[in-house]
């Protein structure tokens, strides 16, 4: 039974996050709505990441197992002229039956934006986080530095989550400035629930002149939430990619 690679690419305004959810509009549930019919028999996609409610991508991959013998480049234009204006594939190709998007995934990378400057903007709102102010760029690099390697993120994960283990390995963690737009950069083996934004949000207070920068690698030490430490709002972030070995 071929097996396709879909690269995605989506606005996830207007999504209640990747995963399936009953009644609520899901990247996962709009794929396997219409895949389903256009292949008319039924369709699982499996998510190489469970991007949440308003975060977009750029680089999100799936797969999926159909009997119909589609060519790859077919399968992206009968797919992409029925889906949605906020959801596209950007790439297909057929892979070996063993490909799992989650599984085999060696990689994320997230890419978190942030226009720091006096006004709003209705323009850039949609896909960044507006801050009426700049950002100490070295303090937020100093305070991101020990995070790098594998490391027990308890202290930076969401109250819900189902994870067996708190261990991560994160490879990068880059905070780069050009003009009035920030963007902060991660890249792990995988992602805690919400770990990109929590570790955001902290690096902001730093940048912000709130939050000492030692104090990012003390909750990782302690394995105890910092204060005041809830998600950065999801607007900002984008899934990059996903590394495959």
């Amino acid at each position: 039974m071929p097996n396709f690679k879909l690269t995605l690419e989506y606005d996830g305004t207007d999504f209640h996050g990747f995963q399936r959810q009953p009644r609520l509009r899901t990247v996962q549930g709009t794929l396997e709505a219409c895949f389903s019919r256009l292949l008319r028999q039924p369709i699982k996609v499996i998510g190489a990441g469970r991007t949440d409610a308003g975060v977009h991508a750029l680089g999100q991959v799936v797969n999926f197992h159909t009997t119909r013998p589609l060519a790859a480049d077919r399968m992206a234009r009968v797919l992409n002229a029925a889906l949605p204006p906020d959801l596209k594939v950007q790439q297909c190709e057929e892979v070996p039956d063993h490909f799992h998007a989650r599984r085999c995934a060696c990689s994320r990378t997230y890419r978190y934006t942030v226009v720091a400057r006096p006004s709003p903007s209705p323009l850039l709102g949609r896909f960044a986080l507006i801050l009426p102010g700049p950002l100490d760029l070295s303090a937020m690099r100093a305070a991101a530095k020990p995070l790098l390697g594998r490391r027990d993120f308890h202290a930076f994960q969401a109250s819900g989550s189902e994870a067996k283990t708190t261990e991560r390995t994160l490879m990068r963690l880059d905070c780069l400035q050009q003009g009035h737009t920030v963007e902060i950069i991660a890249e792990a083996d995988s992602f805690l629930y919400h770990m990109v934004r929590i570790i955001v949000a902290a690096l902001l207070r730093v940048g912000r002149g709130a939050l000492a920068p030692d104090a990012l690698a003390a909750a990782l030490a302690s394995r105890q939430r910092l204060p005041k430490s809830g998600p950065a709002p999801p607007c900002g972030l984008c899934l990059l990619r996903v590394s495959y070995g």
